[in-house]
């Protein structure tokens, strides 16, 4: 019993002994740290001033070996650090505890060393805005930080731990946004010279990313080790190697990222190599993650994914993404369906060039699979952007209910089997003036047998469709594309569309159809949802056609084809003020043989509301060779309205139309035995069409059907300030309104204050404070197939630099010709009397022909108002007093509408009645050369010169005339820009018998006067500005040739 009170008498002095020995050491552990207290203070203010440039706050500071034991640290509790500018009022960390870890050792040395990190309960906000400020910026510039030997803390970091915290990475820059819920870091950091060095591994219990927004990643867990370095001094990350899993898929994250301005220079590379299909789902975008966890998959799967080169907003600069995409032996089901897809192999790319989706390149090189009995293969390259080029080829047998239950594609139910076969290749080439100048040749085969087809959202179904079609393109003209339907079978409720309709160009349209359809409008949004547009009413078609449709070979299509809309109702929700109400159409076309002949077109009628006013027109057309019509209409037409409902491209109209005629006709038949008779009233109609830059308006107008005529009076139009008032009467209007080739023929007068003639030239547009380019010009162009007597009367007519007063005469238009018949006209204060014609070759090009007379007109006037008399009588600028002339000229007219030259030639007389040369050097210098002062400033009176011109050069035929008792004799040949080759015999009193020789050559301004004979020379002026011309027309011929073949 002794022994046993002694050996627990030692015990229990054991226990005490450990406990006081426990008790004290814990004591010097808790109290310790005081005796360093002031000491590490010091410290820490010194790390933050060193390191660190913006506030930091806390509530409180506390230094112990308990923390975390058994490292003595200092914590700051209930911690912020402030974000640089401009976000210096905001927090970049707030925590529930920061502390710094202490090298004990070196608390009896000179200097105290910080070597661990730990934040707890941390919130950390990363931001860029969108002019790519940040707000994590915070630490001290390399040159700023005290030298290490300078102050009495070190900072070597060791170790760092991150528990329980969250993190934001918010660049409005880029874009991108990341954030980290619930994350642990621990592992090893360095902290030298402004460079952070990570190698740790992490835990975050969520991440959710997006790009561009788009989410690509929500609350997924992400762990791993990362390996990097962040430079606090230009703010760069480099990835060295991060072993990362993101939900369960396995991926490594190389590279790096700078910013050390405003750019963003990236070089990354993500990369997952031969991992399990199964985990892509967590790296699939938000908006299908719902779906993704119904998806099983198997397989091997390879991704690459790169991103490469400068972000600046500034500049516009973007960087390039490349992505590979691998899948060997892949497997595929939807909630474990029957249907599984299997056998899946795909080998792609996809490249995006500085992020631009206009140059992203996407090549397939292989996708195959295989769904029930039926297998799919494929390749294809596709390029966007304005080339828009694409090649490839599939082959495909499909089920497509199972390849719904496969996928998961819930949207719509489909049924049936789906084969197909095709290859492309090729560019879609657009221009200004045709959307599908070219696009990729193709060819595709498809047959769908026992489909169906219903949108979840709607309430009935396509309940059945069965399909034959083929589809090709060999060169990429479009109009070389061939549709072939060979069957067609769709039926919905009580709907359907069966049939053959196969058209095998669209050049001359032949075309072999045997096909049916009776569709309720309203049904059809019962199976689609057609948006901005309300549809009613019944619609029946029934057609059989055979053979090509060419005008121009009076072909038609062998066919008995009946169109019929009953109770039709269409509006627009951007008009909702104007539905378009009581439609009815019944159109009936057959023709037996397939020519004109026998073709026979009857309208039986159509009839609509608009904005409640009705209209009507019925027609029968037959034999379009002779053709023998009937056509009535009634009501009226607000084509403003019309034209919002049924727009033209390049092409607005306004104003009202109302009508009440009925013309019956036969092309073939006495004019006498038409029976044509009611009215067309106009008013305010404004036409305006991208060809004109000024709208037309016809203010007014009465048209009246009167037997074979269409009679119209007090029509009154305006163009720009060009104010006509029309009346006459036309034939054959209804074969010219629908069959080419015929004309229109009829006697019009007009009346106008003033017409400017400029104002109708080809091209002409006004040019604007905004844009000071000047306008193409053209010639003005005459309609064809018209063969029109004109009367008209203006009391100013303007063209160029010319302004002929009280204008009155004939004019014929007949074929694209404009003749002038008796034109009557004053200019520079004479009558003028013309005859001529104008026609117009092509936009760029007209020829003229005209005679025109004039007596007593100031020459004076004449050479200073009429910049053609100017360069064809250049020797009338020294010449004052009365000229008679009468002359004919032709030649071409320039898209300017003035003559060129070098194509002029005609002839004729110039009289001069009585002119006094003052000044004229050619005169002058022969009196001075001869000492006859009479023909010094000479007089003339009633001297013709005959002369005639051709390539730019006039020649003047021999004339005599008299001077004071002198005989002078004149001839030769002067070219426009004023070369002279003239011969002159000057007659001495009192009968000329006796005579001096004269020659006169050389240009107008140094020309030389000899005594000798005249030779007559071939004179040849150059001009540049012809060669000109003429290359243009070559151009434009070129351009109707090509425009003929595409036709």
């Amino acid at each position: 019993m002794k022994k046993k009170k002694t050996v627990l008498s030692k015990l229990m002095k054991v226990v005490k002994i450990t406990g006081f020995s426990l008790g004290g050491i814990a004591l010097v552990l808790y109290v310790s740290p005081y005796f360093f207290k002031d000491q590490i203070n010091e410290g820490i203010k010194s790390v933050a001033e060193n390191y660190v440039k913006t506030e930091i706050e806390f509530k409180d500071l506390d230094i112990s070996f308990f923390n975390h034991f058994p490292k003595l640290t200092v914590t700051l509790t209930d911690s912020s650090i402030k974000g640089s500018t401009p976000y210096q009022t905001e927090n970049l960390i707030s925590a529930k505890e920061i502390a710094l870890g202490v090298d004990v050792k070196t608390l009896f040395d000179d200097k105290i060393i910080f070597n661990e990190l730990f934040i707890t309960d941390a919130t950390i906000n990363l931001k860029i805005d969108s002019l790519g400020r940040n707000n994590f910026d915070i630490m001290q510039s390399s040159d700023e930080v005290e030298k290490e030997e300078d102050s009495s803390v070190g900072l070597a970091l060791n170790n760092f731990k991150i528990a329980n915290s969250n993190f934001l990475y918010d660049d409005k820059s880029s874009k991108t946004y990341l954030k980290l819920d619930q994350f642990d870091y621990d592992g090893l950091i360095d902290f030298t010279e402004n460079q952070l060095t990570l190698n740790a591994k992490t835990d975050i219990k969520n991440v959710n990313f997006s790009f561009d927004e788009e989410k690509y990643v929500k609350n997924l867990p992400l762990k791993g080790k990362i390996n990097s370095k962040i430079d606090l001094n230009n703010l760069s990350f480099y990835f060295t190697e991060n072993n990362l899993e993101l939900g369960q898929f396995p991926f490594s994250l190389k590279g790096s990222l700078l910013m050390p301005n405003e750019s963003k220079v990236f070089d990354l590379t993500i990369s997952s190599e031969k991992n399990d299909l199964q985990y892509i789902p967590a790296i699939i975008p938000e908006a299908y993650q719902e779906w993704a966890k119904d998806v099983e998959l198997k397989g091997s799967s390879t991704i690459l994914f790169t991103m490469k080169g400068i972000m600046n907003a500034t500049t516009n600069q973007n960087p390039d993404i490349h992505i590979d995409a691998k899948i060997d032996d892949g497997w595929m089901n939807y909630k474990k369906s029957s249907s599984p897809i299997k056998n899946i192999n795909l080998v792609s790319t996809i490249d995006l060039q500085a992020l631009d989706p206009d140059k992203m390149r996407v090549k397939v090189e292989n996708l195959d699979f295989k769904l029930l009995d039926g297998t799919t293969k494929t390749n294809f390259t596709y390029w966007a952007g304005k080339t828009m080029f694409s090649e490839g080829v599939i082959e495909s047998s499909i089920d497509l209910e199972a390849l719904k239950n496969a996928t998961g594609f819930n949207q719509f139910d489909a049924k049936g089997i789906l084969d197909m076969e095709g290859s492309w290749k090729g560019s879609i080439v657009q221009n200004a003036k045709n959307p599908l100048q070219k696009i990729p040749t193709f060819y595709l085969k498809a047959n769908l047998e026992n489909g169906y087809f219903k949108m979840n959202e709607m309430p009935a179904a396509l309940d059945h469709i069965n399909l034959d079609l083929t589809m090709k393109n060999t060169d990429g003209n479009i109009k070389n594309t061939s549709v072939l339907v060979h069957k067609i079978d769709a039926k919905a409720m009580d709907n359907y569309m069966i049939g053959r309709l196969e058209l095998k160009n669209l050049n001359n349209f032949p075309i072999n159809a045997d096909f049916g359809a009776k569709i309720h409008l309203e049904d059809i949004y019962k199976i689609y949802p057609i948006k901005n547009i309300d549809m009613r009413g019944d619609l029946f078609v029934k057609m059989k056609a055979n053979g090509t449709y060419e005008p121009k070979r009076k072909k038609v299509p062998v066919s008995n084809t009946v169109v019929i809309l009953k109770n039709g109702y269409i509006k627009l929700h951007e008009y909702p003020n104007l539905p378009l109400e009581n439609i009815t159409v019944e159109t009936h076309i057959k023709s037996g043989r397939g020519s004109f002949n026998d073709l026979s077109i009857d309208v039986l009628p159509i009839k609509f509301t608009l904005a409640r006013k009705p209209f009507m027109v019925n027609a029968n057309l037959k034999n379009l060779n002779n053709l023998d019509y009937r056509v009535h209409s009634k009501g009226e037409l607000n084509l403003a309205n019309i034209y919002k409902l049924f727009p033209i491209e390049g092409l607005d109209v306004d104003g009202l139309i109302e009508t009440n005629f009925g013309v019956k006709g036969n092309n073939g038949a006495p004019l006498e035995s038409f029976q044509n008779k009611g009215f067309v009233k106009i008013q305010n109609i404004k036409i305006n069409t991208k060809f004109f830059p000024s709208k037309f308006v016809i203010k007014q107008g009465d048209f009246r059907f009167e037997g074979s005529h269409l009679t119209f009076k007090d029509v009154k139009a305006r163009y720009k300030k060009n104010v006509f008032v029309f009346d006459g009467d036309v034939s054959n209007y209804i074969n010219y309104a629908l069959k080419d080739n015929e004309m229109l023929k009829g006697t019009i007068n007009f009346k106008t204050n003033r017409v400017n003639i400029d104002d109708f030239m080809a091209f002409n547009t006004e040019s604007t404070a905004t844009n000071s380019i000047a306008a193409e010009e053209g010639v003005v162009l005459l309609p064809k197939n018209v063969e029109l007597s004109i009367k008209g009367q203006a009391k100013e007519v303007l063209f160029k630099d010319i302004t002929l007063q009280n204008f009155e005469g004939d004019l014929g238009l007949k074929q694209g010709n404009l003749e002038l018949q008796n034109t009557k006209f004053n200019l520079i204060g004479s009558e003028f009397t013309m005859n001529g014609n104008y026609v117009p070759t092509n936009a760029k090009k007209a020829k003229f022909n005209f005679t025109v007379k004039a007596s007593n007109f100031d020459i004076q006037r004449a050479y200073h108002e009429i910049t053609l008399f100017r360069e064809l009588a250049s020797a009338a600028e020294k010449a004052h007093g009365k000229v008679s002339m009468d002359y004919q000229l032709e030649g071409d007219l320039g898209a300017d509408m003035f003559p060129k030259l070098k194509t002029i030639k005609g002839g004729g007389d110039f009289t001069l009645e009585e002119i006094k040369f003052l000044g004229f050097k050619v005169f002058n210098s022969v009196a001075e050369k001869t000492s006859t002062d009479a023909l010094h400033d000479a007089n003339v009176k009633k001297v013709t010169f005959k002369t005639k011109i051709e390539n730019n050069v006039i020649t003047i035929n021999r004339t005599k005339f008299k001077i004071a008792g002198f005989r002078p004799r004149i001839e030769g040949q002067v070219t426009l820009d004023g070369y002279m080759n003239l011969g002159m015999r000057l007659g001495l009193p009192p009968f000329g018998i006796i005579g001096i020789s004269i020659k006169i050559t050389g240009p107008a301004d140094t020309f030389e006067v000899e005594v000798g004979k005249y030779h007559k020379e071939d004179l040849n002026e150059t001009d540049d500005e012809f060669g000109e011309y003429q290359k243009s027309l070559e151009e434009e011929k070129a351009k109707q040739e090509a425009a003929q073949v595409k036709q």
